[in-house]
C-alpha cells in the first residue's frame, strides 16, 4: 500500500502542478459540491477550472470542514484511502461521506457560509511501530491501525494539526507522550480522530513527566507517521448563488386547492387516466442490447398541469408502486416542461444564472448554460420565477420519480408563447437529451383532454404517419386526437412542444406514448 501511494504521487508530479495547488482545487470542489450539488462539482472537476483533479491518480486524503475557530470548531472530518479511479472520484465519494457525518453536529444557518473546506493530501507513510516516538509534532501526522477480533481493523488518524492539539501545543517529549497515550487508550470506536486535550493534560507541567511513563500498545497494532500537504477554500469564495423557493402565498393557495379537490373527490371518483408514459423499446445491437431487446424503458411522464394543487403526487406514487417502469435507475437528470400560468414569456424561459437550486433540487448548471448559449431562451430572474407556479406545482411529483437517495439535477423549462417556427428550434435543442436514457422528462399535460386513440400511439410508426414529422405534423394530428380539429391555435403548449421534441429524437422509431393510470 505504501508503494502504491508513492507511485501515485510520482504520477501526480508528472502533471506539472504543485501538490498545494491540487489540494486547493480539491477544496474548491468540496465547496462546489456542498453549495451546488454533486453534478456541478463533477463537471467543474472534469472539464472546468479544476479539471487537473480528474487527471490526478487517487491519493489518500482527509476532508475537514472547519468553522471560524479552525481546528477548535470542526464540523466534519473524513478519510478517503482508495476505491476511486481518479482523485476526483475519490474526493466526491469523500464529500458524500462527509455530508452524512453527524459526529460533530451541524453548522447553523448563519454559520454555513463561514465554513472552510480543508483538504489534506497524505504522503511519505513510514511504519514506526518499533520506534513510536519517531515523529515530529507539527510536521508529521499519525495513522494507528488496531486489529479487532472477529472484524476488520480499526484506524485512527491524527492530522499534524490534530496531533499538535492533542499534545496541548507542546512540541516536547511530554507532548509526544500525550499523543501516544491518547492512541493507546483508544479501543477502536472511530476511524478518524478529532480529539481535544483534557484540562488535566493542559495543566500537566514538564516537571511532572517521568521518562518511564510510556504508553502501552497491543503487540499486533501498527503505527505509521506521514506528512500532509493541505490547502483550504472558504465557502464564501464561491459566487453568490440563489435558491428559488416557494412563497408562503403559493403554499397557502395550494392547500386551499387541495381541500377543494378533496371535497370534489368525496362526491364522486375522478374519471380517466391522469398520467402517461413515453417509453422506448430497446433494439438489439450490441451483446448487452440483445439481452435487453424488446424491453421498454420510460423516457418521460406526462402529468396533470395542476400538479400538487389537485394532489396529483399521491396518485402518481400509487401508480409507480403498482408497476415501477424500467429505466429509472439510470436517470441522472430530470427536465421539467410546463406551460406558464402567471406570466407571459415570448418562447421558452430558463432560470437565470444566479439560480442554483429549485427548492431542494439542484439545477444542472452545465446543461442550462448550454441551452442559454443557443440564444433561443429568455431568462427569468429568481424573483420573477417565484411568481410563476407552473413548475413549482410539479416538484412534489418530480421528487417521487426516482428512488430515495438517487441523485439527480433539474432542468426547468417554462413554455410561453411558442409559435410554429420557434417550436422546431426548441425541439431541435431538446431532442438529443430525450434520446439519452440518463435523462427523464416530466411534462405538464392533461391526459383527459386526449382521445382514447392516443393510448399506444407510436411517435413515428407505420402507415400514413411515417415521414410526417415536425410542428406541422402535430398541428394536423394532435387536434384530431384531442377532438378539436376546428379550433387549433398557432401556439404550442408544453405537451405539444414535447411531442414535437419526440418526433425529432434520434430514437423516434422506438418511442410510443402509453396512457397509464
Amino acid at each position: 500500500a505504501q508503494q502504491e501511494v508513492e507511485r501515485c504521487w510520482e504520477e501526480m508530479a508528472q502533471l506539472g502542478k504543485e501538490a498545494t495547488e491540487i489540494a486547493r482545487q480539491c477544496a474548491l470542489l468540496c465547496c462546489v459540491r456542498r453549495q451546488l450539488g454533486h453534478f456541478a462539482a463533477l463537471h467543474e472537476g472534469a472539464v472546468g477550472s479544476a479539471r487537473i483533479v480528474s487527471r490526478t491518480p487517487p491519493l489518500p486524503l482527509v476532508l475537514t470542514w472547519l468553522g471560524e475557530g479552525g481546528f477548535d470548531e470542526i464540523y466534519a472530518m473524513n478519510l478517503a484511502t482508495g476505491g476511486g479511479a481518479t482523485l476526483l472520484q475519490q474526493l466526491l465519494d469523500c464529500c458524500r461521506s462527509s455530508a452524512q457525518d453527524k459526529r460533530f453536529g451541524s453548522p447553523g444557518n448563519g454559520t454555513a457560509k463561514s465554513l472552510t473546506a480543508q483538504v489534506s493530501l497524505l504522503r511519505d507513510f513510514e511504519d514506526i511501530s518499533s520506534d513510536r516516538e519517531n515523529f515530529t509534532l507539527g510536521t508529521h501526522g499519525l495513522l494507528y491501525c488496531l486489529p479487532i477480533e472477529g472484524g476488520p481493523p480499526a484506524y485512527r488518524l491524527y492530522l499534524p494539526e490534530v496531533a499538535l492539539k492533542v499534545a496541548g501545543g507542546r512540541t516536547t517529549k511530554r507532548g509526544t507522550q500525550l499523543v501516544l497515550q491518547a492512541l493507546a487508550d483508544w479501543k477502536g470506536g472511530r476511524d478518524i480522530a478529532e480529539e481535544s486535550t483534557d484540562e488535566e493534560d493542559e495543566e500537566d507541567s514538564e516537571e511532572s513527566y517521568e521518562d518511564d511513563d510510556e504508553a502501552s500498545f497491543p503487540s499486533n497494532s501498527v503505527l505509521y507517521r506521514f506528512e500532509a500537504v493541505s490547502s483550504g477554500c472558504p465557502v464564501a469564495n464561491l459566487p453568490t448563488m440563489k435558491t428559488r423557493n416557494i412563497s408562503r402565498e403559493h403554499l397557502q393557495q395550494a392547500l386551499v386547492a387541495q381541500n377543494r379537490v378533496a371535497d370534489a373527490i368525496a362526491d364522486g371518483p375522478r374519471r380517466g387516466a391522469q398520467f402517461a408514459e413515453l417509453t422506448s423499446v430497446t433494439v438489439a445491437g450490441s451483446a448487452t442490447e440483445k439481452k435487453e431487446a424488446g424491453r421498454e424503458s420510460v423516457r418521460a411522464f406526462i402529468v396533470p398541469t395542476t400538479g400538487a394543487y389537485t394532489g396529483a403526487q399521491v396518485s402518481f406514487v400509487e401508480g409507480l408502486d403498482e408497476a415501477r417502469p424500467e429505466g429509472l435507475k439510470q436517470v441522472r437528470r430530470i427536465f421539467v416542461l410546463a406551460s406558464v400560468w402567471d406570466c407571459f414569456i415570448d418562447g421558452c424561459g430558463l432560470p437565470e444564472r444566479r439560480c442554483a437550486w429549485y427548492n431542494r433540487f439542484p439545477l444542472d448548471l452545465v446543461v442550462l448554460e448550454r441551452l442559454r448559449g443557443s440564444r433561443a431562451f429568455c431568462e427569468l430572474t429568481v424573483e420573477q420565477d417565484m411568481r410563476e407556479r407552473a413548475i413549482e406545482v410539479l416538484l412534489p411529483i418530480v421528487g417521487q420519480c426516482l428512488d430515495e437517495g438517487q441523485e439527480f439535477t433539474l432542468v426547468p423549462v417554462l413554455v410561453g408563447g411558442v409559435m410554429r417556427d420557434k417550436a422546431s428550434r426548441y425541439a431541435e435543442l431538446l431532442a438529443p437529451y430525450l434520446a439519452d436514457p440518463a435523462n427523464l422528462f416530466v411534462v405538464a399535460g392533461d391526459m383527459n383532454d386526449f382521445s382514447p386513440s392516443l393510448n399506444g400511439f407510436r411517435v413515428n410508426g407505420n402507415g400514413n404517419r411515417t415521414g410526417r414529422v415536425g410542428v406541422q405534423r402535430w398541428l394536423q394530428e394532435v387536434p384530431a386526437l384531442m377532438g378539436v380539429r376546428g379550433r387549433v391555435r398557432p401556439l404550442c403548449d408544453a405537451m405539444e412542444l414535447f411531442l414535437e421534441v419526440a418526433t425529432q429524437s434520434a430514437e423516434r422509431e422506438q418511442l410510443s406514448l402509453v396512457r397509464c393510470w
